[in-house]
This record gives structure tokens, C-alpha cells and sequence, in this order.
């Protein structure tokens, strides 16, 4: 009897010392123990979210737990940022932002969180390029007409884009503004109806994202007069960028990273940058993403928290310039 209780006393003393050990290594080194949940504040199917589960599927391969892509669109990405903000700060909440992400606090009053306060950047991976497109049929062919037919033509021109306050509705707003066009905005619910209006000839022209835009390039679609990037698009190479056209620094485009609630300890965050950091270096990623037209860039959490700071002031500006409101 003694000899069994004896070793009924051995075997509970190592099982606690087993729970101890395992619910240290949890709170320590072991992360992550479970799946985690990657938010992607836009509707499933949009370029966002392809890029985001190229990043799930890569990232939980690395880290040897599912990366599970949520998709919670809404108030021009104000849902799945705010579900984002009120998670806990443990690494098993990630948020991917876009340009949208910095852009709102400019246009709504009271957000229920503030992208600098409430979030830690994690990594920037890369952007893509905005073309500058009118229906192929169109008379403009050039940069320099289509400026000249703003100045020129009764009544202006116009141009579309996804939404009011969208990246798609702010560049040319300040491009207009620069440049003195007479120049309207038309929203849509979305960058496809506001493509198809383009195409058919209802808007004059747009600037959108090389993801959409290239999709539509063609005799029966969109001609490009000109790309926002520092190089030629290598699918466009006929096409000037707009530094070559004589707009020095035009260089807007959709950028991608990833954030976390404040909080989440800087060995969680540096365990996830560097995840998504292999991921980004993946060659089959890299391949995939380049597909899309995403150049990629890898950011450190600091060089992409001053890019998101950077990016929320110069569009703050745009806003107030052109006095541009929510609807």
C-alpha cells in the first residue's frame, strides 16, 4: 500500500510539473498553440482578400497553426478594423491594412479606435501600382489631352471611382487639384460597376489599382495613359509612368501590411514579422502575388508604422483640400 501511494505521489508531481511546464511554454516561447485569425476588412473574392489568403496559407505553414482568414466588410473597413482593435492582445488577432486603413480617420468623426494608438504594425509587404485609364474607344490618348480636355471641354470632365473617400477617389481628386482640372467625381459601389461605366464610356477616365486594371486593358475594355509607379510596368512596357509624363513624386499606390492590438508582446510581434517575412520571400508566393501585380516589398514594423503615419497625413491633406465628405 505505501508503495502504491508513493507512487501515486510521484506520478501527481510530475503531472503538475508537466501542466506547469506546458502552461509556461504557452505564455513563453510556444507560440502559437492554437489557429489564428487573420481579418480582412473587404468582401471575399476582392484582391484583398486573394492576397491575404496567399499570406494565411504560407504564414501558418511557417508557424505550424492555421491562419484562418475572416472576412469582415463593412463601413469602408471600419467592422473589421474595430473587431480587431477590441481583440486580445496575444497574437491570435491579426489585421490586414490597406491605404483605406489610414485614410478613414480623415472622413469619419469619433472612430471607435485610433490606427496609431490601438495598433502595432507588424510588417509591410508591398504595393501595387495605380494605372490611369479611359475607355479604349476614347479620343484622349495622352495624359496632356486629357488635362487639356478637362481645361477645355463645357462642363469638364469626370471621373469614377469605388466609393467617396476611397484611394480610387482621392488620387484623382488631388491630381485635379494640382492640376487645376475642372474635373467631377463619380462613386460607385465598388471598383467593377465604376469600370464598366469607363468602359462603356459614361465616365472619362479613373485611376485604379493594376490588380482591377489590367483585367480590362484591351480594344473592348480600357487604355492605360500612365502608371503610378517609379518604374514601367513590366505587363505595360509602352506605357510611361507618371514621373516620365512630368509629374515628379506621382507615385500613389495600394499597400498591404499587417498589424496587431497594442499590446501583443514584441516577442509575439517579432515571431509573426518574421513569418510573413519567409512568406513574402517564398518564391512560390512571390510568383503567385506577382500574378496579381504586387510588387514585393518587406517593411519593418517601424519603416511601416512611418509609412502608415506618412500616408495618413498626406491624404489628411487631400481631404481637407477638396473638402471631402462621407455621404
Amino acid at each position: 500500500m505505501k508503495h502504491f501511494q508513493s507512487v501515486v505521489r510521484a506520478t501527481s508531481v510530475f503531472m503538475i510539473a508537466v501542466l506547469v511546464a506546458g502552461s509556461a511554454a504557452a505564455q513563453t516561447g510556444a507560440y502559437p498553440v492554437r489557429p489564428i485569425k487573420l481579418t480582412v476588412p473587404f468582401s471575399a473574392g476582392g484582391s484583398s482578400d486573394i492576397l491575404g489568403r496567399v499570406f494565411a496559407d504560407r504564414v501558418g505553414a511557417e508557424l505550424g497553426q492555421a491562419v484562418i482568414v475572416d472576412n469582415r466588410a463593412g463601413g469602408n473597413t471600419v467592422v473589421g478594423t474595430q473587431a480587431v482593435a477590441s481583440s486580445k492582445p496575444d497574437g491570435y488577432s491579426i489585421l490586414q491594412v490597406t491605404p483605406n486603413a489610414v485614410i478613414v480617420a480623415s472622413l469619419q468623426q469619433n472612430l471607435p479606435y485610433d490606427m496609431e494608438r490601438d495598433f502595432t504594425p507588424v510588417i509591410g509587404v508591398g504595393a501595387v501600382p495605380l494605372l490611369l485609364v479611359v475607355p479604349a474607344k476614347s479620343e484622349l490618348r495622352s495624359v496632356a489631352d486629357l488635362v487639356n480636355a478637362a481645361k477645355t471641354t463645357p462642363g469638364g470632365i469626370s471621373y469614377a471611382s469605388g466609393g467617396v473617400g476611397s484611394l480610387g477617389h482621392l488620387v484623382p481628386a488631388r491630381f485635379a487639384h494640382d492640376l487645376k482640372m475642372n474635373a467631377t467625381h463619380v462613386p460607385y459601389r465598388g471598383v467593377a460597376p465604376a469600370l464598366q461605366d469607363v468602359i462603356g464610356g459614361r465616365v472619362h477616365f479613373m485611376f485604379v489599382s493594376s490588380i482591377e486594371g489590367m483585367q480590362m486593358v484591351g480594344p473592348n475594355g480600357v487604355r492605360v495613359l500612365g502608371v503610378t509607379a517609379e518604374q514601367r510596368h513590366p505587363s505595360l512596357p509602352d506605357v510611361p509612368t507618371m514621373a516620365e509624363l512630368g509629374f515628379a513624386g506621382f507615385v500613389p499606390a495600394v499597400w498591404y501590411g499587417f498589424v496587431v492590438p497594442k499590446n501583443t508582446p514584441a516577442e509575439t510581434v517579432d515571431r509573426l514579422y518574421q513569418a510573413f517575412a519567409k512568406a513574402a520571400n517564398d518564391q512560390g508566393v512571390r510568383e503567385k502575388l506577382g500574378r496579381l501585380g504586387l510588387t514585393v516589398r518587406v517593411r519593418s514594423a517601424v519603416d511601416f508604422g512611418r509609412l502608415m503615419r506618412d500616408e495618413a497625413q498626406r491624404w489628411s491633406r487631400v481631404v481637407k483640400e477638396n473638402n471631402i465628405k462621407m455621404e
